[in-house]
């Protein structure tokens, strides 16, 4: 059984603020392989820790904000 504080405490987590290539793909409904040339491209900024690749929550915002700044443009 959950207790009352676990659950508030679980709920009240923020968000994560890197964002391993998996979990960024998964978040862009996209393939792990296209987060990795997007890093290489410098189209997908991103960090290295240790030896481990992150990406930030508001690079990936930033990034589809891009795209869809990119529709406007191409309609309007």
């Amino acid at each position: 059984m959950t207790s009352g504080y676990a659950t508030a405490r679980a709920a009240a987590t923020p968000e994560t603020m890197l964002l391993r290539p998996e979990e960024a793909a998964r978040e862009l409904r996209i393939a792990r392989r296209r987060i990795f040339d997007m890093i290489r491209d410098g189209t997908l900024p991103s960090v290295k820790i240790g030896k481990s690749r992150r990406i930030s929550r508001a690079a990936l915002e930033e990034y589809v904000a891009q795209l869809g700044a990119g529709d406007a443009a191409a309609t309007g």
